[in-house]
């Protein structure tokens, strides 16, 4: 059994082989938002490392999302192709819980944020129970990172806890993070900013979830693997809000005068 990973939901595509024992080969590439040049060149790379031919893969695993949409959209609809060419069943594996297999496993609490801009957060919180089995402390959402550690201080209450934060939301908001911490409400609190090779998204982590899911039998058909955005796109954002506003003109007996603009 031999399960093919795929992460292109960050700065940096990575792919990954995963075998039954839990054995895994992966192949990063050194450069950014370039995942539609390298992705295909980098699953043969893993094959000739793995030393697997093609047709001795099992199922194709996808990083669904949140993260970045033109790199979610790479990641799945690559995977979807190969799955029904091959005749393979797929894996969608929610981009967020994988950081619970970044680095070495620990006790606290696991807190992926992405930097999903106009001053929100991808975001949610994880951590693994004493049989090893993962748990949602904080569900996953585009939210105001406020929201986010305000939703983690309501969970954790008085408990103590250390609170590990990992993805590229960690540049843009660690301030905010560590006065959040420093604040009298959260002595019980105490916060750690993951280490840069483990900070992001990787397809190791993406294969070791994968794996779990796999022998659970949460696979799907190719047709079914869908991503996960969390949000609506600006540009379809503004297309509904510019159609809102030509109802609301039509309605008033308004000259309507909405301009239609492009989004990200």
């Amino acid at each position: 059994m031999n399960i093919l990973a795929i992460e292109t939901t960050g700065a940096s595509a990575s792919v990954a082989v995963i075998d039954e024992q839990g054995q895994i080969f992966e192949v990063r590439s050194s450069e950014t938002l370039n995942h539609l040049q390298v992705l295909m060149p980098m699953v043969g790379e893993i094959l000739e490392k793995s030393k697997l031919q093609i047709n001795n893969l099992t199922a194709i695993a996808a990083s669904q999302g949140p993260g970045s949409f033109t790199g979610i959209r790479i990641g799945v609809s690559t995977a979807r192709a190969l799955a029904q060419a091959l005749e393979l069943p797929c894996i969608g594996v929610p981009t967020l819980e994988t950081f619970l297999y970044n680095g070495e496993r620990q006790k606290g609490i696991y807190c992926p944020i992405f930097n999903a801009r106009r001053g929100q957060v991808y975001g949610g919180a994880y951590r693994w129970r004493e049989d090893g089995t993962p748990v949602e402390v904080v569900k996953g959402s585009a939210c105001l990172l406020a929201q986010l550690l305000e939703n983690l201080q309501e969970v954790l209450g008085a408990q103590s806890a250390e609170i590990t934060f990992f993805g590229d939301g960690v540049e843009a908001y660690a301030a905010q993070i560590e006065q959040w911490q420093n604040s009298s409400l959260n002595s019980n609190i105490r916060v750690k900013f993951a280490e840069p090779g483990i900070r992001y998204q990787n397809a190791s982590s993406v294969a070791k979830l994968a794996l779990e899911l796999y022998k659970k039998g949460e696979v799907c058909s190719p047709q079914a693997l869908t991503p996960n955005y969390m949000r609506k796109a600006e540009a379809e954002r503004k297309l509904e809000e510019a159609e809102a506003e030509r109802k609301r003109q039509e309605a008033q007996n308004l000259p309507v005068n909405v301009q239609m603009e492009s989004g990200e």
